[in-house]
Protein backbone atom coordinates (compact mmCIF):
# COMPACT_ATOMS: atom_id res chain seq x y z
CA UNK A 1 0.00 0.00 0.00
CA UNK A 2 2.85 2.42 0.67
CA UNK A 3 4.97 0.96 -2.11
CA UNK A 4 6.70 3.44 -4.33
CA UNK A 5 5.06 3.37 -7.54
CA UNK A 6 6.29 1.51 -10.43
CA UNK A 7 4.13 2.56 -12.99
CA UNK A 8 4.89 5.13 -16.06
CA UNK A 9 2.71 7.22 -17.57
CA UNK A 10 2.73 9.29 -20.55
CA UNK A 11 1.02 12.51 -19.34
CA UNK A 12 1.22 13.69 -23.31
CA UNK A 13 -1.70 11.06 -24.42
CA UNK A 14 -3.19 11.58 -20.91
CA UNK A 15 -3.82 15.30 -21.63
CA UNK A 16 -4.83 14.75 -25.16
CA UNK A 17 -7.65 12.20 -24.35
CA UNK A 18 -5.86 8.64 -25.96
CA UNK A 19 -5.78 5.94 -24.23
CA UNK A 20 -2.15 6.28 -21.52
CA UNK A 21 0.81 3.87 -21.92
CA UNK A 22 0.57 2.27 -18.15
CA UNK A 23 2.82 -0.28 -16.83
CA UNK A 24 0.47 -2.69 -15.05
CA UNK A 25 2.77 -3.61 -11.70
CA UNK A 26 1.21 -0.76 -9.89
CA UNK A 27 0.37 -1.97 -6.06
CA UNK A 28 -0.15 1.42 -4.86
CA UNK A 29 -3.71 2.69 -3.74
CA UNK A 30 -4.98 6.60 -5.33
CA UNK A 31 -3.10 9.16 -5.85
CA UNK A 32 0.23 7.95 -3.96
CA UNK A 33 2.34 8.48 -6.84
CA UNK A 34 2.15 12.00 -6.38
CA UNK A 35 3.65 11.82 -2.98
CA UNK A 36 7.15 12.83 -1.71
CA UNK A 37 8.48 13.04 1.42
CA UNK A 38 10.21 16.66 1.27
CA UNK A 39 7.03 18.25 -0.46
CA UNK A 40 5.24 17.75 2.64
CA UNK A 41 7.76 18.96 5.36
CA UNK A 42 8.51 21.90 3.22
CA UNK A 43 5.08 22.39 3.03
CA UNK A 44 4.79 22.47 6.50
CA UNK A 45 7.16 24.61 7.82
CA UNK A 46 6.27 27.11 4.89
CA UNK A 47 2.55 27.39 6.11
CA UNK A 48 4.08 27.21 10.32
CA UNK A 49 6.10 30.32 9.15
CA UNK A 50 3.83 32.41 8.07
CA UNK A 51 0.95 31.48 10.73
CA UNK A 52 4.11 32.43 13.49
CA UNK A 53 4.74 36.20 11.43
CA UNK A 54 0.99 36.71 11.22
CA UNK A 55 0.43 35.92 14.70
CA UNK A 56 3.35 37.83 16.16
CA UNK A 57 3.56 40.79 14.20
CA UNK A 58 0.63 42.73 16.14
CA UNK A 59 2.72 41.85 19.48
CA UNK A 60 5.94 43.67 17.85
CA UNK A 61 3.88 46.16 16.53
CA UNK A 62 2.36 47.20 19.94
CA UNK A 63 5.90 47.00 21.32
CA UNK A 64 7.22 49.10 19.27
CA UNK A 65 4.40 51.83 18.98
CA UNK A 66 4.86 51.94 22.59
CA UNK A 67 8.62 52.67 22.80
CA UNK A 68 8.63 55.29 19.53
CA UNK A 69 8.87 58.56 20.68
CA UNK A 70 5.99 60.87 18.70
CA UNK A 71 7.65 62.28 16.22
CA UNK A 72 8.66 58.90 14.49
CA UNK A 73 4.64 57.75 15.63
CA UNK A 74 3.38 61.05 13.44
CA UNK A 75 5.89 61.60 10.85
CA UNK A 76 6.18 58.14 8.41
CA UNK A 77 7.22 59.84 5.69
CA UNK A 78 10.68 60.93 7.26
CA UNK A 79 10.70 57.60 9.90
CA UNK A 80 10.32 53.79 8.82
CA UNK A 81 7.39 52.53 10.43
CA UNK A 82 9.03 49.09 11.44
CA UNK A 83 12.09 50.46 13.42
CA UNK A 84 13.23 53.01 15.61
CA UNK A 85 16.62 54.18 16.72
CA UNK A 86 15.19 56.15 19.53
CA UNK A 87 13.70 54.43 21.86
CA UNK A 88 11.71 55.77 24.35
CA UNK A 89 9.98 54.70 27.91
CA UNK A 90 7.72 57.72 28.01
CA UNK A 91 4.82 56.59 27.06
CA UNK A 92 4.72 53.65 29.00
CA UNK A 93 5.10 56.04 32.09
CA UNK A 94 2.44 58.40 31.33
CA UNK A 95 0.27 55.39 31.18
CA UNK A 96 0.80 53.78 34.51
CA UNK A 97 1.77 57.00 36.65
CA UNK A 98 -0.06 59.49 34.43
CA UNK A 99 -3.48 58.04 33.58
CA UNK A 100 -6.06 55.61 35.74
CA UNK A 101 -4.84 52.94 34.05
CA UNK A 102 -4.15 50.81 37.01
CA UNK A 103 -7.42 51.52 38.49
CA UNK A 104 -8.88 50.36 35.40
CA UNK A 105 -6.97 47.27 35.21
CA UNK A 106 -8.03 46.51 39.45
CA UNK A 107 -11.42 46.91 38.01
CA UNK A 108 -11.36 44.41 35.10
CA UNK A 109 -9.20 41.88 36.81
CA UNK A 110 -12.15 42.21 39.94
CA UNK A 111 -15.14 41.69 37.16
CA UNK A 112 -13.10 38.57 35.75
CA UNK A 113 -12.45 36.91 38.60
CA UNK A 114 -15.79 37.61 40.27
CA UNK A 115 -17.59 36.11 37.07
CA UNK A 116 -15.27 33.06 37.17
CA UNK A 117 -15.90 32.17 40.69
CA UNK A 118 -19.61 32.89 40.05
CA UNK A 119 -19.51 30.28 37.17
CA UNK A 120 -17.78 27.64 38.91
CA UNK A 121 -20.11 27.75 41.30
CA UNK A 122 -22.83 27.56 39.45
CA UNK A 123 -21.65 25.30 37.22
CA UNK A 124 -21.26 22.50 40.41
CA UNK A 125 -24.19 23.13 41.53
CA UNK A 126 -25.72 22.61 38.41
CA UNK A 127 -24.00 19.22 38.09
CA UNK A 128 -24.56 17.92 41.13
CA UNK A 129 -28.74 18.41 40.22
CA UNK A 130 -28.31 16.65 37.08
CA UNK A 131 -26.59 13.73 38.14
CA UNK A 132 -28.87 13.60 41.72
CA UNK A 133 -31.63 12.83 38.77
CA UNK A 134 -32.77 8.88 38.05
CA UNK A 135 -32.86 8.85 34.17
CA UNK A 136 -30.76 7.18 31.38
CA UNK A 137 -27.31 8.97 30.69
CA UNK A 138 -27.17 10.99 33.61
CA UNK A 139 -23.89 10.45 34.88
CA UNK A 140 -22.27 11.03 31.40
CA UNK A 141 -24.64 14.64 30.99
CA UNK A 142 -22.98 15.75 35.02
CA UNK A 143 -19.76 14.32 33.94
Amino acid sequence: MTDLPTRSINLKAVLSGSSPTVAMDDHSEGMSYLQSVAAPAGDALLALSIIVIILLFPFYWMGLTAIKPDEQLLDLDKFNPFWTWNPTFKHIYKLLFQSYYPYWLWNTMYVAVCATVLSIVASVLAAYAIVRLRYRGAQWVGG
